[in-house]
């Protein structure tokens, strides 16, 4: 490849993100996807023919994450994978990650979109922000096309998707999913492999203009868990400070969370404590937070 090409590549490549400051920032999580009636959970991973497929074929990372989702029927494969990189060191780790990304990528684009929940929260929302919100940006962190399939059915304008809407963890569709730990995880050096920066197409996304120009921040489905506290660290830190100190509005933020029941309630609070470094008065008392459980709204 010559030079002049290869700068063309990147550039290319550099163009497909494009962050522009909204008003509105939506953040989506698999809880959203799951509200719309997806199978997109892990255990309904866990339960289906491709998982099957790699258990047969004496896949043993498969064998650990089937046998840790039996003793207690749910699984976070993504936690798992620390707990398996510290405890076991198999020479065929590596592969038969990789094997377990791409069976996860298969089951996702199978995915029959017909099956959405019309009268679901989730649905609702992208329908009310469709309508009334001129200016947004979705960070989606869902590897599925449930919110372009959403906003087109609204008749968004594709310019309009490409300028709002940000794939944080890439897509199933474009096999190129971002699938692993954090930067922080207690891992084997020689299991680095299984670091969200790790893949070539990885690219660093810096939200810091974004969530400085919000001054709405949703939450839909998104436990703010440790494997992407390194995107919201300074966004809540910032907001446990006094904005009336800096001359501005009574409230730096409205913030409003969108959890499922009070089990997700209670775990959405442990995170906010981690990412406020324990300051959750500081946090309600210089913001306008809202906590909306899905199944009454």
């Amino acid at each position: 490849m010559a030079w002049t090409d290869w700068i063309f590549f990147v550039n290319l490549h550099m163009d497909k993100i494009k962050i522009t400051p909204k008003d509105t920032c939506i953040v989506i999580g698999n809880g959203f996807d799951i509200n719309l009636g997806l199978p997109t959970s892990y255990a309904d991973f866990v339960k289906s023919t491709h998982f099957d497929d790699m258990l047969k074929r004496g896949n043993e990372l498969a064998k650990h994450l089937k046998s840790k989702f039996e003793l207690q029927n749910w699984i976070d494969i993504e936690n798992e994978l620390k707990t398996y990189s510290r405890e076991r060191s198999d020479a065929s780790f590596k592969s038969n990650y990789e094997l377990l990304k791409y069976a996860l990528i298969n089951y996702l684009i199978e995915l029959d979109y017909s099956l959405v929940k019309r009268t679901s929260a989730a649905y609702r929302l992208i329908e009310s922000v469709s309508k009334s919100c001129d200016s947004f940006n979705i960070l989606d962190y869902n590897y599925t096309k449930s919110i372009e399939t959403l906003l087109r059915n609204k008749f968004v304008d594709e310019d309009t998707i490409k300028s709002s809407l940000i794939k944080v963890h890439g897509e199933a569709a474009k096999n190129d999913i971002i699938f692993g730990v954090e930067d922080s995880a207690s891992i084997k050096r020689e299991h680095v492999f299984l670091r969200k920066a790790y893949p070539r197409y990885f690219k660093a996304l810096n939200f810091h203009s974004i969530f400085t120009n919000a001054k709405r921040i949703i939450f839909f489905g998104h436990s703010l868990g440790e494997t992407d506290h390194t995107y919201f660290q300074d966004l809540f830190r910032y907001c446990c400070q006094d904005a009336g100190s800096y001359g501005r509005n009574k409230y730096n933020k409205r913030f409003e969370f969108i959890y499922y029941r009070e089990e997700g309630y209670h775990n959405l609070m442990q995170q906010i404590d981690d990412l406020t470094c324990h300051k959750l008065t500081a946090f309600k008392q210089f913001n306008n937070v809202k906590f909306f459980d899905v199944e009454q709204i």
